[in-house]
Formats: C-alpha cells, structure tokens, sequence
C-alpha cells in the first residue's frame, strides 16, 4: 500500500488554528476522507499526515484513532492504519441505511428551509455544475460532499447528521476509485438538479426521492467495481478435514 507522504493541498495546512488543534486534524481527514481524497486501502502514516499538515504526530495519531472508531479506518496485520476496504455486502448495508436516513434527513430539511439556505445550496449547485462540465472529478467530489452536507444540516438533528457522516466516511474512498467520470457526473448531476428544484418548490417528497435515486444509482457503479476487487483478491485454500 502506499504511505501518504506528498504534501496535499486539500488538507489546508495553513488553515489550522492552535486553539482546537486535534479537532481541526481530525475535520480536516474526516472531510478528506468523504470527498474521496484518499483511495480504499491506503496506507496513512501520522507522520507522514504531520509532516503534510506542519504539526507534531501526536494529536495526527488522536484524530486517526477516532477515524478508526468511526470505522473510516482499520488496523493491518502489520499495525498500519488504511482506509477501509469495503466487500460488496458492506456496500450493501450501507447504501440501504443511507437511502433511509439521507432521504428522512432531506425531506426535513425541506421543510425547514429559509430564503438564505436555498439561496446558498444553489450556489453549491451552481458549483457542482462547473465541476461536473470541467471534468475535474476530484473538484466534483469536494463539491458533492459540500452539496448534500449543507442539505442535512438544515434539518436539525445532530444523531442524524452524525449516522449520515459516519456512513460517508466509510464509503467516500470508494467512491473516489469507482465512480468519478464525465457520464457518472453528468448523471449525478441530473439529479442534483431535480433536488434544487424541488427544494424551490418546498417539495419534501421529491427531494427525497432525487436524493435516492443519485445514492440508488450511484451505488451501482460502486459495486460493480468492488465486485471485480473482490475477484482480484487472493483466495484462502479450502481446508480439509
């Protein structure tokens, strides 16, 4: 696997405060971790992750420990900590909880939009529109994280809110590795399309139905692709009695 050694701009080192150190560490991979910045199974080194971000190991090893509980991340044989590796089944699981609570928290949010949140949720489209057009997948994915998070959050429930994180922290990498090309962003798009349109209409029900359509859809292209991982993996020998 490979360590995380190149310094990476998307983890806004220059940004940190001294005040809430660990915290900020710990957003800032969380929020890597979601938009896809890291791909399944690799390797991070909270030395490496230090050096990257300009700050001492220790509180990169805290944040990395409470990605590890969160379950974004896994112990190896060999006592590394990668990105965790999903099995078609977990993809699953995952994606039938997420229809449920990202489409529950969504027609909340419906409901209690204000003038100022739709008014800043089409800018996020408008953004994700110019990402998608450009091709930049990785700009997409930023951009589609930032999209549906500023969605939840308008719904005002922290427990929700913090289901649907912990579920993109476990998904984003593969997301990252399977999906991103100019048809599945074009797609994608489509339905963030739908979903600010209903969000003008303050129709709760469609919002929720475009929200899972573009998990639905997405998730098939994932699988797909976890499934051909899945073929690569070496075998385990039957053994005999």
């Amino acid at each position: 696997m490979q360590d995380v050694s190149e310094p990476r701009a998307t983890l806004q080192a220059g940004s940190l405060r001294r005040d809430s150190l660990q915290q900020q560490i710990f957003d800032n991979l969380r929020d890597a971790i979601m938009s896809g910045v890291f791909r399944p199974g690799q390797v991070l080194s909270s030395r490496g992750l230090a050096e990257d971000l300009k700050v001492s190991a220790m509180p990169v090893r805290e944040a990395l420990t409470r990605l590890t509980t969160e379950g974004a991340l896994e112990n190896t044989s060999s006592r590394t900590l990668r990105l965790r590796v999903l099995r078609p089944q977990d993809l699953d699981e995952i994606c039938a909880i997420r229809i449920e609570i990202e489409g529950m928290a969504a027609e909340r949010a419906t409901a209690e939009m204000t003038a100022k949140d739709i008014f800043e949720i089409r800018k996020l489209n408008e953004e994700l529109t110019a990402a998608a057009d450009s091709g930049d997948a990785d700009w997409y994915l930023k951009a589609n994280a930032t999209f549906h998070a500023a969605i939840y959050k308008v719904c005002g429930w922290p427990l929700l809110l913090g289901m649907i994180e912990r579920l993109w922290l476990m998904v984003g990498p593969s997301i990252r590795a399977s999906v991103p090309d100019r048809a599945h962003m074009a797609t994608s798009q489509g339905f963030h399309d739908q979903i600010m349109a209903a969000l003008d209409a303050r129709d709760g029900a469609t919002v929720r139905r475009a929200i899972v359509d573009d998990i639905t859809t997405a998730a098939k292209d994932i699988r797909a692709f976890l499934n051909v991982e899945t073929d690569k993996s070496p075998k385990k020998e039957a053994k005999h009695p």
